[in-house]
């Protein structure tokens, strides 16, 4: 293959590696974002039984 050749599908490949990390580190950031609501979700639900027992 030529070296020119070579060296634009190296660029790409770097190019693509860059998108994929930046898409891995926004879907992490989602991810921890949409566990912390989830964990409030599970707190509110366990304190709603919570005080739903301690009213009867």
């Amino acid at each position: 293959m030529d070296e020119t050749l070579l060296t634009e599908r190296l660029e790409q490949a770097q190019r693509e590696i860059a998108a994929l990390t930046e898409d891995k580190q926004r879907l992490e950031r989602e991810v921890a974002k949409l566990r912390g609501l989830l964990r409030l979700r599970q707190q509110d639900a366990m304190s709603s039984k919570l005080k739903d027992a301690l009213r009867e």
